[in-house]
């Protein structure tokens, strides 16, 4: 449901700027934490896809996602070398599931406004400014003059490219896997075929490509590194081409694509009233790309934090937006990613297919691949205001 400008409140507890997976659950907790919540989204709510969607089991002890808005649980893992060796690993209590992301995010919306938020789409944050008391926006809509929203805190979850964080003057991202999918129907679609992972530098220079059974169809795509030479669409048409014969894929049913944030979290996620929550913050493991468990925990931290300064006015509960700890992981993540493009040369990924299997233990190489996405709890919440998951 969009709203046209000057309908209604414009003075907010929290205005939160992005109606994707970080900005609607952010919207909905700090709603129910009994705050005057608007969330702002540039497009129509889930119109604009940029994440495969592909969940691991503990999202849905954070959130009661409707089941029926995913596909089956996948289990096996299957490592494609560029030379054509094939790993695969498969642990029952170990599962993916692939979101229909359009369906999950008005879903996500829905909760949002039942939790008494208000969300207005194809309103864009042109600037922000401090005041004594919050934050003014000025904010257009399609066709129309600019107009002003106040509040007393603003959250940016308007991704890796974030306008809050240019109007707060923070440093701009230089590091991004650049990102390109494709959902096919299939004549052969078999969840239990599980995940495929392809790699290869010529195919997807710093990263890899895949094909997963989702809902709609399978999800093909790819990302990599912009390098001299390379296009993601010129790489994933001929990626296509490759595995087409082998899942049968038919008919395109949607194309997107995204750049990926692989630098780890922003050095700074707070100034003055505003904060950075998902990928605006960068949270996004810089090993795996993957990044939305950091989303779902983060935004129950946000919302925490923000709720105890608009009660107590104390700035020094943004000391630690993130979790130490999570900072020390994604860190060393990040220097195994570089290491990884510095030497991942073909040849050296094939002599690793053939050499770790014989070497590491199966248990070991079973935890790598099934346990990507994945990560033990890092103390996001004080133990005595850890919520209990929201019920609809």
């Amino acid at each position: 449901m969009s709203h046209s400008p000057g309908k209604g409140c414009m003075d907010y507890d929290i205005i939160v700027i992005g109606g994707g997976l970080a900005g609607l659950h952010t919207t909905r907790l700090l709603a129910m934490r009994g705050l005057r919540t608007l969330c702002l989204e540039s497009n129509l709510i889930g119109d604009i896809i940029q994440v495969t969607g592909l969940f691991v089991q503990q999202a849905f002890e954070d959130v009661p996602f409707p089941r029926h808005l995913f596909g089956g649980g996948l289990s096996r893992v299957t490592i494609h070398a560029p030379g054509g060796r094939t790993f695969a690993a498969e642990h029952a209590s170990r599962q993916f599931y692939v979101a229909d992301m359009p369906a999950l995010l008005e879903w996500m919306a829905a909760e949002a406004r039942h939790a008494g938020a208000e969300i207005r789409e194809r309103h864009r944050l042109i600037d922000l400014e401090t005041t004594a008391d919050g934050i003014r926006l000025l904010v257009q809509y399609p066709g129309g003059e600019p107009f002003t929203f106040t509040a007393r805190f603003v959250l940016g979850a308007d991704g890796p490219r974030s306008e809050v964080a240019a109007a707060l003057d923070l440093p701009r991202y230089r590091r991004f896997l650049h990102g390109i999918e494709e959902i096919h129907t299939s004549s052969e679609a078999d969840e239990n075929g599980g995940i495929h992972l392809f790699f290869g530098r010529r195919l997807a220079p710093g990263y890899l490509a895949w094909v997963i059974p989702g809902p709609q169809g399978y999800l093909v795509g790819l990302a990599g590194r912009r390098r001299r030479g390379w296009s993601p669409a010129r790489a994933l048409t001929g990626f296509i081409d490759e595995v087409r014969p082998r899942f049968g894929l038919q008919r395109m049913i949607s194309r997107r694509g995204a750049f990926i944030p692989c630098a780890g979290p922003r050095p700074v996620l707070v100034r003055e009233r505003v904060m950075l929550v998902g990928d605006a913050a960068g949270l996004v493991s810089p090993l795996t790309a993957g990044g939305i468990h950091y989303v779902l925990q983060h935004a129950r931290r946000a919302s925490y934090l923000v709720t105890t300064f608009l009660e107590t006015g104390d700035q020094g509960i943004f000391r630690r937006p993130l979790p130490p700890e999570l900072r020390r992981r994604l860190t060393f993540k990040r220097v195994v990613r570089r290491v990884y493009e510095w030497i991942s040369a073909d040849w050296l990924l094939d002599l690793g297919m053939r050499i770790v299997p014989a070497v590491l233990p199966a248990r070991l190489v079973r935890r790598a691949l099934l346990g990507f996405g994945v990560e033990n709890h890092v103390g996001w919440l004080p133990v005595e205001d850890e919520p209990s998951s929201p019920q609809t």
